[in-house]
């Protein structure tokens, strides 16, 4: 993730963004697991003031963040901190993760996921779709419990409370979701 902001543009350059309007931010995807063999896969995102998502977690891969512009405060387990351009934060599995833009200026930043997850690949860009036809609530869940347990499955962002316990039930939901052919409509509409 050694990369110049310059060669990162650069890479952006006719990627497909993918904007979510409930989470404030927009993301590109820069080089994806298919890519690499599976080792990493490599995130822009621009996130506008106040942007922020949800603590979660991840159970089969890390993150590494990299600030390109602004401020991003990040938790990372019970850490808090607000970081600046340049500055860098790994997130390991199984550690409650979430962030936030707390400027009232744009932030951009680089995720490296490591190793590469294509469910979270193609996940995130189902995810966003369903906020930008406003198919999710408030906190960027989607209104369905059906899409959301699929979602959870694809992309391995995992919710702690209660949703730690339901994971037998979401597990159930999402079998459900597959034989209902909602995997297959979110990766027509959104993933095509």
């Amino acid at each position: 993730m050694d990369r110049t902001d310059d060669q990162i543009e650069t890479m952006r350059a006719g990627r497909p963004q993918h904007r979510n309007p409930v989470q404030g931010d927009t993301i590109t995807w820069l080089r994806t697991g298919a890519v690499t063999g599976g080792e990493h896969a490599l995130l822009h995102v621009e996130v506008e003031p106040g942007g922020e998502v949800i603590a979660h977690y991840h159970r089969r891969f890390g993150l590494r963040l990299r600030v390109l512009e602004g401020v991003l405060r990040v938790q990372v387990g019970h850490v808090v901190r607000d970081l600046g351009t340049g500055a860098e934060v790994e997130v390991p599995p199984e550690h409650l993760f979430r962030w936030k833009n707390p400027a009232g200026t744009p932030a951009r930043f680089v995720v490296e996921v490591r190793p590469a997850h294509e469910g979270f690949e193609k996940g995130l860009v189902a995810l966003y779709g369903l906020a930008r036809d406003g198919r999710t609530r408030r906190d960027g869940r989607p209104r369905s419990l059906l899409r959301t347990a699929l979602l959870i499955q694809w992309t391995d962002i995992n919710l702690p409370g209660i949703y730690r316990w339901l994971g037998p039930v979401l597990r159930v939901l999402a079998g459900i979701a597959r034989r209902r052919g909602i995997d297959r409509e979110l990766e027509d509409r959104y993933c095509g």
